[in-house]
């Protein structure tokens, strides 16, 4: 995954969907909290296209809204910043657990940086 990373951060298309993918995977990995992460900060570092920002968009906030935010959730919570919500903020602010602190924190944040 690290030569990955490294066509990631170098702009290579085919890189950053297999990212993409990594980080849409649900399935436990060893290291993948770590390895995840570094997914997440090399593509919030990356040139996306839209349809690139619209597949990670649906990924964190749907993270988001089944209360799903592991550690690695910081690193997607950055890259959401750079790409945006989207159209996506109402659905959030509908169907979010606000009894989920966790979740809450990322909630919070979120509204924060883009002003809502």
């Amino acid at each position: 995954m690290h030569e990955v990373i490294r066509g990631i951060e170098a702009g290579d298309r085919a890189c950053i969907a297999l990212g993409l993918d990594f980080i849409e995977e649900d399935q436990h990995f060893p290291f993948g909290r770590t390895i995840k992460s570094d997914v997440a900060r090399a593509l919030r570092r990356a040139e996306l296209d839209e349809g690139q920002k619209e597949r990670a968009r649906r990924r964190i906030v749907s993270m988001l809204i089944q209360g799903k935010v592991p550690h690695e959730y910081k690193q997607y919570a950055k890259l959401l910043r750079r790409v945006g919500v989207g159209e996506h903020w109402p659905e959030v602010e509908a169907r979010v657990s606000r009894e989920n602190p966790y979740v809450m924190r990322w909630f919070r944040y979120f509204r924060q940086a883009f002003g809502r």
